[in-house]
């Protein structure tokens, strides 16, 4: 596959419905369904409305940086 800016106009348009598959996949994964499911615990007020902000910037650091955030984290509690 070429870079982006290695393609022309017409062959970027050509690779957007494999981006856009691409983006659904992820979206149907693991974080996908952990974000879902964060939400769904937000909106049924299952989690304090003081915990929310905390809540959600833990589930982002884990999501999109895995094993290494809970190693951050780990480190902020020392």
């Amino acid at each position: 596959m070429t870079d982006y800016k290695d393609m022309t106009f017409v062959e970027a348009v050509k690779y957007l419905p494999a981006r856009v598959i691409n983006a659904v996949n992820k979206l149907l994964g693991m974080k996908g369904i952990v974000l879902a499911g964060t939400i769904y615990l937000i909106r049924g007020e299952m989690i304090p409305e003081p915990a929310v902000g905390y809540t959600w910037i833990f589930i982002v650091l884990i999501t999109v940086f895995g094993e290494k955030a809970l190693v951050f984290i780990k480190d902020l509690k020392r």
